[in-house]
């Protein structure tokens, strides 16, 4: 974990803290998960790489005030050590700007396999979602939905070869409802009166703007003179910013108006990705968890009241048949059900002239003994 020296603009927040991983890229988020590499990541050359396999292998870092480098030296894949060595960095600059800079590429990128640790090349970021879990009180389960990637042609990585990215202008910059709301910079940008923010309704800070009602807020984009000048004092403005760039800071790319709708929300696992979500589309409330959540609820009372049910007429017909001994179900599992009585064999002339000794000559099936033999 790094800290900046200086507010690194990302996808319109300032971000004061980064991770550099050693597989090549650097982790922007807050939330450290299991799937790192799967969204939130700056990265230069995302792949299997194991500083431990070579002493000539660093990653270090250096922040002068204005700009962060980090250096991956000599890195070696962990999976294939004799593919050689890689040399390559990224520098982030305080006015948001990212260049990938490579030295040392001994092999065409697009050979590396992903088999064991993604290939990336480029920048992804995404919003965090919390929902409450109806049937485990206290609990809250954390989503990851991208909501936007720039993924660099990988054919183009080669030795001595240098990448910028410059950002784009976001809806995050505006500081009041006017220019927000006239704003043309390709976002359809919108303003939310109960968190004087300015937003497309997809950034990091997503679930405050559901949560706040700001979508509905955002479908009439006519200002409210009063709310702008008597009832948002000076402090509010001050109070409010701190919450909004408090969280990891990202830059608008270039397509970042473009999005497809995933097939499906996420709903089970706290790290799945849905990938660039529609704001028609996106809902982050818990409508999806709970209506799965009521669905298998239902189903789960639906199988205990058939078992239950099957239960009952056991009990029903075996209490018939024991007092029904006569009755035609009775006298079907009677001729069906294997004598346990072991066949007899008798003597005469012994004992009691009224009984007679038996004694067992083994199994023999269907055979009935008397009970006054």
């Amino acid at each position: 974990r790094v800290n900046l020296s200086f507010d690194f603009p990302f996808y319109g927040h300032f971000l004061r803290e980064i991770t550099v991983a050693t597989g090549g890229f650097i982790y922007t988020g807050e939330v450290v998960h299991r799937m790192l590499t799967a969204t939130q990541y700056i990265a230069p050359l995302m792949a299997n790489f194991d500083p431990s396999v070579s002493r000539n292998s660093t990653v270090r870092y250096f922040d002068n005030g204005t700009a962060l480098v980090v250096q991956w030296d000599h890195v070696h894949l962990q999976d294939n050590y004799n593919l050689g060595s890689f040399t390559f960095q990224a520098t982030l600059l305080n006015d948001g700007r990212i260049i990938f800079g490579y030295k040392e590429i001994p092999v065409a990128v697009t050979q590396i396999s992903s088999t064991n640790h993604p290939v990336k090349v480029g920048l992804s970021d995404a919003f965090v979602v919390v929902h409450r879990i109806q049937q485990i009180p206290n609990v809250r389960r954390r989503t990851i939905y991208e909501y936007h990637r720039v993924e660099l042609q990988m054919s183009k990585i080669t030795n001595l070869s240098a990448v910028e990215m410059i950002p784009l202008p976001t809806c995050l910059q505006f500081t009041s409802c006017g220019p927000c709301v006239t704003a043309q910079i390709g976002f359809n940008c919108s303003w939310c009166s109960k968190l004087q923010r300015c937003s497309s309704g997809f950034d990091r800070h997503r679930q405050d703007w559901v949560d706040s009602g700001c979508p509905e807020e955002s479908k009439d984009k006519i200002c409210d003179k009063n709310i702008d000048t008597t009832e948002a004092p000076p402090y509010s403005t001050t109070t409010l910013l701190p919450t909004t760039t408090k969280f990891r800071v990202l830059t608008t790319t270039r397509g970042s108006t473009t999005s497809h709708l995933p097939t499906s929300l996420p709903t089970e696992d706290d790290t799945k990705i849905a990938l660039h979500l529609k704001d028609n589309g996106a809902s982050t409330d818990d409508s999806a968890v709970e209506k799965k959540g009521g669905t298998l609820h239902a189903g789960l009372i639906v199988g205990i009241l058939v078992l239950v049910l099957i239960v009952a007429a056991a009990i029903l017909v075996t209490v018939y048949m024991y007092h029904h001994p006569t009755s035609a179900a009775s006298l079907f599992f009677i001729e069906r059900r294997p004598s346990r009585w072991p066949a007899m064999k008798f003597r005469r002339g012994s004992g009691h002239p009224a009984y007679a000794e038996v004694e067992p000559v083994g199994e023999k099936e269907g055979f009935i003994v008397s009970e006054q033999c």
